[in-house]
C-alpha cells in the first residue's frame, strides 16, 4: 500500500502563500537568539526542527540550541513556519519579541505568537536542487553458523514547494542462506501532498513492490484521499490518511487480478536530541479490500535511528506484512529486522 510518509520521515507541512516573499540567498549573519540564561546569540537562523534551533555563528561556528531554552529571536531570512495549532505561515522575525513570544512577519500582517507554539521553522530556498532533502542507507548482516547473508539498500528524496510536497521512496532487501531459497524483497512509491487548511491535507501517489517470501512476483497500486495531523509538536508527530486505491497483484503461479483496498495509515515519530539526535518512527496500514470480502492486509514497520556524527547514523528496524487471505497458498506474513548505516542530505 501507498504510505502516509517517506522511511524515516512523515508528511511534512507546506506554507500556505509563499508567492509574494523572495528566499534570500546569501545570507548574512545578523540573526539574534536570546536564551532564557540572559545570553544573546547573533548568527544566522539556519532552521528550527525537532526542537533544536540550528545557528551557525562566526566564533563558535555551527551551535545546537534546544528551543525551549531560547525567550526570543530575530531573523530576515524567510522561513516555512509550523504552529502548534495545525497553521503554516511563510515569513520572517523582523524584530525581537517580549519574552516568551515571537513577532512573525506575514503576508497578512505581524502575528504576536508564543515561542513555544512555533513547531517548526525550515528555510525557504531558491533553487530546485536546494530544496531536495533526503537520505540513503546500507546495511550488511553474515551469521556464520547459519551461513547467512543479509543485504539492504534504500534511499528517500523529498521536494518542498510553496504548499505542496513530493516524495519518492525506494527500497530492497536481499536474504541467502544454505539449503533455503534466496528471499528478495522490492519496493517503490511516489508521494504528493498538498496542504488544503491547518492540519488537513489531500494526498494522492502509487506505489510498486515485489516480495518472494510471499510468493508476491508484482504488485502495483494508485490512490487518493484525505489526512489530517493529530499531533505535532517539537518531540511527537501523530497523523493519520484514510485513502481509496486500485491494486493490480501477480502471485507466483496464479493470474493477475485488480482490487481495491481502503487503506487507513497511521504515522508515529518521537524525536530526542541530547547531543546527538535519536528518532523513533512507526508505521501502521490497515486495508480491508473492498471487492474481497472478508480480506485483509496490514503492515506495521518501526526503526529507531540514532545519529553517530552530524549527518551520519545508525537504524534497526523490523517490518511485519500479514495478508489474511492470499489467493494463493504462500505464506500469509513477512517478518523482516533489518540494520543499517545512513547518511542525510
Amino acid at each position: 500500500m501507498i504510505l502516509l510518509g517517506l522511511a524515516g520521515t512523515a508528511l511534512r507541512p507546506t506554507p500556505t502563500r509563499a508567492q509574494e516573499f523572495t528566499p534570500v540567498t546569501d545570507p548574512v549573519k545578523n540573526d539574534v537568539l536570546v536564551l532564557r540564561n540572559g545570553d544573546t546569540i547573533t548568527g544566522e537562523f539556519r532552521q528550527l526542527q525537532r526542537g533544536i534551533v540550528t545557528f551557525k555563528t562566526d566564533a563558535a561556528s555551527t551551535i545546537y540550541i534546544k528551543w525551549p531554552r531560547v525567550i526570543t529571536a530575530t531573523t530576515d531570512k524567510t522561513f516555512e513556519i509550523v504552529m502548534a495549532d495545525g497553521s503554516t505561515h511563510v515569513g520572517s522575525l523582523p524584530e525581537l519579541g517580549e519574552a516568551g513570544r515571537l513577532g512573525l512577519q506575514i503576508e497578512a500582517g505581524t502575528l504576536d505568537v508564543a515561542s513555544d507554539s512555533v513547531v517548526e521553522m525550515v528555510r525557504i530556498k531558491k533553487t530546485f536542487w536546494e530544496r531536495l532533502d533526503g537520505n540513503v542507507s546500507a546495511g550488511l548482516d553474515f551469521t556464520q553458523q547459519e551461513s547467512k547473508l543479509d543485504l539492504n539498500l534504500s534511499t528517500s528524496i523529498d521536494y518542498n514547494v510553496a504548499h505542496n510536497r513530493f516524495g519518492l521512496d525506494l527500497s530492497g532487501t536481499f536474504t541467502r542462506q544454505d539449503a533455503v531459497d534466496d528471499i528478495r524483497r522490492g519496493g517503490a512509491s511516489a508521494l504528493y501532498a498538498r496542504e488544503i487548511s491547518k492540519a488537513w491535507l489531500w494526498a494522492g501517489g502509487a506505489d510498486a513492490q515485489s516480495n518472494s517470501q510471499l510468493s508476491l512476483d508484482y504488485a502495483w497500486s494508485v490512490g487518493t484521499g484525505p489526512g489530517r495531523y493529530l499531533v505535532r509538536t517539537n518531540r511527537v508527530m501523530l497523523a493519520t490518511w484514510l485513502g481509496l486505491f486500485y491494486r493490480t497483484e501477480q502471485y507466483e503461479g496464479e493470474s493477475q487480478r485488480n482490487t481495491l483496498p481502503l487503506s487507513l495509515t497511521t504515522d508515529f515519530q518521537w524525536f530526542v536530541w541530547s547531543g546527538l539526535s535519536t528518532d523513533v518512527s512507526s508505521r501502521l496500514v490497515v486495508s480491508p479490500i473492498l471487492d474481497d470480502s472478508g480480506r485483509w492486509q496490514i503492515s506495521f514497520t518501526s526503526s529507531l535511528s540514532r545519529e553517530l556524527v552530524s549527518s551520519l547514523y545508525l537504524s534497526i528496524g523490523i517490518t511485519e506484512i500479514y495478508d489474511s487471505r492470499p489467493p494463493t497458498d504462500a505464506n500469509k506474513n513477512d517478518f523482516s529486522f533489518t540494520s543499517s548505516l545512513g547518511w542525510n542530505f
